[in-house]
C-alpha cells in the first residue's frame, strides 16, 4: 500500500513533469476544498473553437482556391498580353528596318538617278556646244569655199541660216535687235580660215567680183591681210583676175600695201593688163574711199556705243530696282533679327519664372509663341524678298546678255562638309586664305557642325555675342584646337560679329584674365593644338553681300537634285 501510493504519486509528480502547466490556485470556497487538476485537453475544450474565427470559415478554403485560380488566369492573361504586345512591338521593329532600308535605297537610287541626270545635262551642254562650234566652223568654211567657187547663192543661205540662228535665240528686230545681228553678220562675212584669209580674200584669189561686190556691201574690209601679209588685191593681181582687180580698187583696195615680202600687187602681177590698170589707178579716188570706210566704221562704233548706252541705261532702272530691293531685304533681315532678340528673351523670362515656381508659366508660354509665331513670318518675308532679289539679278544678266555666272568658291555636298572644312583635303581652304563662309539654304550643315565638336556661337542669341561670352568661346577654340562656327541664320549680322569680334582683337595671350582658371594657363596653349584652330560662318542666305563673299571663302553647299 504504502509502495503503491509513493508509486502514484510518483506518477503524478512524473506527469506534471512531463506536462508542465498552471498551478492550480485555490479558488473561492470553502478552505481545505480540493480540486481536481485541469488537464491539457479540458482547457482547450473550453476554448473558443478555431471555427469560430474568420479563418476557420467554412468557404475560407475555397476562397483561397478562386483566388488562387484567379491570379494564375490573370498572370496567364498578362503573359498572353505581354507575348502579343512584344511580338506587335517586333513587327513594328521590323517594319520599321525595312521601311528605312527601302527608303535608304530609295533615297540612294533617286541621288544615283540625280547625278546620272546632271551628268547627263552636263554631257548634252557639251554636246550642244560642241555641236554649236562645228556648226559654226562649217558655216565659215562653206562661207569660204563659197567666196572661192563665187557661188552668191550659198553665200546668201549662210547668212539666211545666221539670221534664223539668231530668231531662234530671241533676238529681236528692235534697234538691239538689229546692231546685234549686224554685229553678228559683220563677224561672219570678217571670219578667217587657219591662214587668217577672210571669205573677199578668197573671193578675190578666186577672181570673183560678185562675190567680191557682196561681201564688201555686207561689211567686209577690202584691205585685209592674211597668209604673208597678202591683201585681197595682192591675190587677185597675183592670180591675174582683172575684174576682181577692178571691183576691188573701185571698192577702196590700197594698191599701196606691201606684203611681207616686201611687193605691191603692182610687183607681183602675172599679167601686164593688170600692172597697167594698177600703175594707172588714180590714188585721189583710193583716199576718197578710205575716208568713206573710216567714216562708216565710227558710224558703226557710234551705234555700238549707242546700243551699250542704251542697255545701260535700261541696266541702270533694273540695278536701282535691286538696290531697292536690297534696302528691304536689310530692312527684312533687322525686323527678323529683333524678332529673334525678343523670342530669347521671352525664353529666359519663362526659365526664370519656372525657376521661382511662379503662376505666370501660361503667360510666359503665350508670350513664347507669339514671339515664334513673329519671328516665322518675319522669316517668311525675308525668304521672299530674297528671292525677289535673286530673280531681279537673274534678269539684269539676261539683259546684258551675259552668260549664268559662276558662282564663286568652292561647291560641296552635305556628306562631303567635314572633308572641305576639317580635314581640308586638297588645302584648298589654307591656299585661299579666307575663312569659309558656308552657304545652305536647308540648315543641315549648321546642323552638323553644332554637333561636332566646335564652339557654336548663335549670332540671332544676345547672350551668345555678349563680349566675356565671345572672349571664352575664342579662347576655348584656341586652347582645345577645335572649330569656332557663327551661326548667322537667314539674317546678316555679319557687320554686328565682325564689330564683336573687332572689341576682342587682342592676342589670344592678352585675353587671359586671371578667373579663367589653369586650364587657360599661357602653358596650355600648343602650337599643334593652336594648328587646327578654325573659324567658320554658315549662312541661310542663298545670295550673301558681295562684301561677304570678298572678305570669306564661299563654300555653296548642293542640294541632290538642284544645282544650287
Amino acid at each position: 500500500m504504502h509502495s503503491k501510493k509513493g508509486g502514484s504519486k510518483a506518477a503524478a509528480g512524473k506527469w506534471q513533469t512531463l506536462h508542465p502547466g498552471p498551478k492550480p490556485s485555490a479558488t473561492a470556497g470553502k478552505p481545505g476544498e480540493n480540486h481536481p487538476l485541469e488537464r491539457k485537453g479540458d482547457r482547450q475544450a473550453r476554448e473558443p473553437a478555431p471555427a469560430e474565427t474568420p479563418q476557420a470559415h467554412p468557404g475560407a478554403a475555397e476562397d483561397r482556391a478562386e483566388d488562387r485560380a484567379a491570379r494564375a488566369i490573370q498572370g496567364a492573361f498578362r503573359q498572353l498580353q505581354a507575348r502579343r504586345e512584344l511580338a506587335r512591338r517586333r513587327e513594328e521593329r521590323r517594319e520599321y528596318l525595312e521601311q528605312m532600308e527601302k527608303l535608304q535605297r530609295e533615297a540612294y537610287l533617286a541621288l544615283v538617278r540625280r547625278e546620272q541626270e546632271a551628268a547627263r545635262r552636263q554631257r548634252e551642254q557639251e554636246e550642244a556646244a560642241q555641236r554649236e562650234r562645228r556648226e559654226e566652223l562649217q558655216r565659215r568654211r562653206r562661207l569660204l569655199d563659197a567666196a572661192f567657187d563665187g557661188d552668191v547663192g550659198e553665200i546668201r543661205a549662210v547668212l539666211k541660216e545666221v539670221e534664223q540662228l539668231l530668231t531662234r535665240e530671241g533676238v529681236g528686230h528692235d534697234e538691239a535687235g538689229k546692231a546685234r545681228r549686224l554685229q553678228r553678220r559683220v563677224a561672219l562675212v570678217e571670219c578667217e580660215d587657219s591662214h587668217g584669209n577672210t571669205p573677199l580674200s578668197e573671193a578675190a584669189a578666186g577672181g570673183q567680183p560678185l562675190a567680191i561686190q557682196l561681201l564688201a556691201e555686207l561689211g567686209a574690209s577690202p584691205n585685209s591681210k592674211g597668209a604673208f601679209g597678202r591683201t585681197p588685191l595682192y591675190r587677185a593681181a597675183f592670180g591675174g583676175h582683172l575684174a576682181a582687180v577692178e571691183v576691188l580698187l573701185k571698192l577702196g583696195a590700197d594698191p599701196r600695201v606691201y606684203a611681207e615680202d616686201g611687193n605691191t600687187p603692182e610687183q607681183v602681177a602675172s599679167l601686164d593688163t593688170v600692172a597697167s590698170v594698177l600703175r594707172s589707178w588714180d590714188l585721189s579716188l583710193t583716199e576718197a574711199m578710205l575716208q568713206n570706210m573710216e567714216a562708216e566704221q565710227q558710224r558703226r562704233a557710234q551705234e555700238t556705243q549707242r546700243h551699250k548706252e542704251a542697255e545701260a541705261k535700261r541696266c541702270g532702272s533694273m540695278t536701282l530696282r535691286i538696290q531697292q530691293l536690297a534696302r528691304e531685304q536689310q530692312q527684312c533681315h533687322k525686323e527678323l533679327q529683333q524678332a529673334y532678340c525678343e523670342l530669347s528673351r521671352r525664353i529666359a523670362e519663362h526659365d526664370q519664372c519656372e525657376w521661382r515656381c511662379t503662376d505666370k508659366t501660361k503667360l510666359t508660354l503665350q508670350a513664347i509663341k507669339d514671339a515664334e509665331a513673329q519671328v516665322d513670318r518675319l522669316r517668311q518675308e525675308a525668304q521672299k524678298a530674297e528671292e525677289a532679289l535673286a530673280m531681279a539679278r537673274l534678269e539684269l544678266r539676261e539683259q546684258t546678255q551675259e552668260g549664268e555666272e559662276e558662282a564663286p568658291g568652292l561647291k560641296c555636298q552635305i556628306t562631303e562638309l567635314h572633308d572641305v572644312l576639317m580635314k581640308d583635303v586638297g588645302g584648298r581652304v589654307r591656299a585661299d586664305g579666307r575663312w569659309p563662309l558656308v552657304i545652305d539654304p536647308s540648315g543641315q550643315a549648321a546642323t552638323f557642325l553644332r554637333y561636332q565638336d566646335t564652339n557654336y556661337v548663335d549670332t540671332v542669341n544676345p547672350e551668345h555675342l555678349k563680349p566675356e561670352r565671345l572672349r571664352l568661346a575664342l579662347l576655348g577654340a584656341l586652347r582645345y584646337g577645335k572649330p569656332l562656327v557663327f551661326d548667322l541664320r537667314e539674317v546678316d549680322l555679319f557687320p554686328a560679329v565682325q564689330r564683336q569680334l573687332e572689341a576682342v582683337q587682342e592676342r589670344y595671350l592678352s585675353l587671359l584674365r586671371p578667373t579663367d582658371g589653369p586650364e587657360y594657363s599661357p602653358t596650355q596653349f600648343q602650337e599643334q593644338r593652336l594648328e587646327h584652330f578654325r573659324l567658320f560662318f554658315v549662312t541661310k542666305v542663298q545670295w550673301p553681300p558681295a562684301e561677304q563673299q570678298q572678305v570669306l571663302l564661299p563654300v555653296r553647299v548642293q542640294l541632290p537634285g538642284t544645282g544650287l
